[in-house]
């Protein structure tokens, strides 16, 4: 079986993508085919994110941006285990780069050249939200990622998170765990024309709830062993492949592992699922992680939709949801 993932539909041959789908048993599975922006330049995106972190009360963290600017080569490509998974770190990708050049895929690696636009509203309805949340322009500038180790010229909405307290920071601390409500549709309006030329709002859908493995999201350390392989297992939600089975809906998730350095700000590895609700993460990845560090284990949904961003300019907006959870580790 195989899977076909970005732009270009580069195809996988490995189950370990299927797994990352949701373990379902499809052929010829097209990531993001059809979607409105999947063919366009990176443009903006919103990211709303029901989060678990370090055991602090359930969070929402949400930002939206647009820009213009960089040209079509820019565009990060998404993240490919080596060889179909059979490579040097199985069903992880390297992601270690340099302060100066972050990570090397989407969506982690810099945003460089762009401009970045004032939008005409930036609304967005939902559960939890009672009538709509205006995600206000943030001043000071944010300039600092949710969850993706990017930086941005300024966010509507954002904050970073708050190790130490109960609480992100920013616009991100007046929000309440239920404003990303696991299962729940929400509609963002931006105020900008689609393909079409209408100015539509975009619909998106957070991933259902689960229990995720190795108590990743709680107050305690995940502890690592060094020198083996790390095998952690859990229970996945129902997934969603449209009606023939092989197609990338909004409802759609895929699971993914982690790590990040905090203190560089870069990331380390992502891996992947080698099969439904199954994750070994090699040796050979833990040996390079540092000491410690964090560790993430989430559902995302991500659909790539089209919005002008200069008169006559369209360009990708992606809509990425995720149920997140996020616990320090510590290599043993």
């Amino acid at each position: 079986m195989n899977a076909q993932r970005g732009f270009g539909l580069l195809v996988l041959s490995t189950m370990a993508a299927l797994a990352a789908c949701g373990g379902t048993d499809v052929t010829d599975f097209q990531y993001g085919a059809s979607q409105p922006g999947a063919a366009l330049p990176e443009g903006g995106e919103i990211r709303h994110e029901n989060v678990r972190f370090l055991g602090q009360p359930v969070q929402t963290w949400t930002m939206v941006y647009q820009y213009t600017g960089p040209t079509l080569a820019q565009t990060a490509p998404f993240a490919v285990p080596e060889d179909g998974g059979h490579g040097k770190w199985g069903n992880c990708v390297d992601e270690r780069g340099t302060a100066a050049t972050g990570s090397p895929t989407w969506p982690l690696s810099r945003i460089t050249g762009a401009t970045y636009l004032d939008l005409p509203k930036v609304e967005l309805t939902g559960p939890g939200i009672t009538g709509t949340l205006n995600i206000t322009k943030s001043n000071p500038p944010n300039t600092t990622g949710n969850s993706t180790l990017r930086t941005y010229g300024f966010t509507y909405g954002g904050g970073a998170p708050n190790p130490t307290g109960t609480g992100p920071l920013g616009f991100n601390g007046t929000l309440t765990g239920a404003m990303s409500t696991a299962g729940g549709d929400y509609t963002l309006d931006i105020g900008k024309k689609d393909k079409a030329g209408n100015i539509t709002p975009m619909t998106f859908h957070v991933p259902e709830a689960y229990t995720a493995p190795l108590g990743i999201g709680g107050a305690a350390t995940v502890m690592i062993p060094a020198g083996k392989d790390l095998t952690y297992t859990w229970t996945t939600p129902a997934n969603d492949f449209g009606k023939t089975g092989k197609e990338h809906t909004k409802n759609t998730y895929f699971n993914l592992t982690f790590f990040a350095d905090p203190t560089t700000g870069v990331g380390q590895f992502f891996c992947f699922p080698d099969t439904e609700g199954h994750q070994t993460v090699p040796a050979a990845v833990i040996d390079q992680l540092p000491a410690g560090g964090l560790m993430v284990n989430a559902n995302l949904t991500h659909y790539m939709e089209a919005r002008e961003a200069n008169p006559g300019e369209m360009r990708r907006f992606d809509l990425v949801a995720i149920y997140c959870n996020i616990s320090a580790y510590s290599k043993q």
